[in-house]
């Protein structure tokens, strides 16, 4: 390969994505003391208890002696007997979900948004609101933020039926043509998900399956692929293995254990010729290192041979203020089309 193909490779690279995949985990590492008036974000396991609706089964027969929703929610679904329970539960978890409040300080939702630009994707299997409500605070930042995609749907989303647009519910009307604005119904946790069934959730994982084609970086944060998204996973490698990939990245920011990560994303890896990086925090990611230039500082160091750091790297800070002034140097190169690390 000669100096021009390098050149080539690297260039085709820097334009690709980078996408990032949400589970229960990432919120969860988002709001560790609660949302803004301490309210916590459930997991699957005794996760009707957690939001105070574990009084809907009394009296309810149920062979599963499991406290997980997805086994709980799965066979009460195909009860008719139990139509009005399953009813009430899906009430419960959006009432629940609809009262979150992200906390005023910026958090990882914030830091995570404004460290990805308009090419790369943030794909979400929660349905909580507060990736919106982060992306609608740091917008005042910037505008060039990430696509959005919300796999099992979110209680904060709004689609328009007329024009399929879709932005916060809580704007009520479609800012495009002004009719008023739906929620979409929230995928719930069936054995066998059907990602066909609204064209919102149908049209959300189209997309997902573009950018897990296209992507340079693949960062997977807080999702254990239950076996009840068996489903998920299987068109998920699909998509992802439709292409070359031997010189792209998976990354994955979990607790778990690392044997148990390697086991889980394995088939993915090996597509990568097994570049799989694992860490407990969003920190220690590409963006951490790279934050707005995940890929040009990954194509840098990893195809082009640098061996220097960046000298603006994501930290905590402690007000809005203080985030855009992180990320004014950045956003000052942006301005003149100056994409380099810098």
């Amino acid at each position: 390969m000669n100096r021009d193909e390098d050149i080539d490779i690297a260039e085709l690279m820097r334009s690709r994505p980078h996408l990032f995949i949400l589970g229960a985990g990432a919120t969860k590492a988002t709001i560790p003391n609660g949302d803004k008036y301490g309210r916590q974000s459930p997991v699957m396991e005794n996760f009707m208890h957690e939001i105070g609706i574990d009084g809907l089964l009394e009296g309810v027969k149920l062979k599963t002696k499991s406290k997980n929703i997805e086994a709980i929610y799965s066979e009460l679904s195909t009860k008719p007997e139990y139509a009005s329970v399953v009813s009430k539960i899906e009430d419960g978890i959006v009432a629940h979900y609809r009262q979150m409040q992200i906390p005023d300080a910026p958090t990882l939702y914030d830091y995570l948004i404004l460290s990805l630009r308009h090419k790369d994707c943030i794909a979400t299997f929660n349905w909580d609101p507060l990736l919106i409500q982060a992306y609608n605070r740091v917008n005042k930042i910037t505008s060039d933020l990430p696509q959005m995609l919300f796999l099992h749907s979110s209680v904060e989303v709004g689609v328009c039926e007329d024009c399929y647009h879709y932005e916060p519910f809580r704007n009520r009307y479609c800012s495009i043509c002004g009719q008023p604005l739906s929620s979409p119904k929230l995928l719930y946790p069936v054995k066998h998900k059907d990602y066909s069934q609204d064209i919102f959730i149908k049209d959300s994982w189209d997309a997902f399956s573009g950018y897990l084609e296209r992507a340079c970086i693949v960062t997977i944060w807080g999702y254990s692929a239950p076996k009840s998204d068996s489903e998920a996973k299987k068109m998920m490698l699909k998509a992802f293995s439709s292409t070359f990939r031997k010189l792209d990245q998976i990354e994955v920011i979990d607790i778990a254990e690392e044997e148990k990560l390697y086991k889980t994303w394995s088939s993915f890896a090996k597509k990568t010729n097994y570049h799989l990086n694992i860490y407990t925090s969003l920190m220690d990611t590409f963006i951490g290192e790279f934050p707005r230039r995940s890929v040009e500082g990954y194509v840098k160091r990893n195809i082009e041979g640098w061996w220097g750091g960046s000298t603006l790297t994501l930290k905590e800070c402690k007000s809005f203020d203080e985030l855009a002034h992180l990320f004014a140097p950045l956003l000052a190169n942006e301005s003149n089309d100056n994409f380099c690390v810098i």
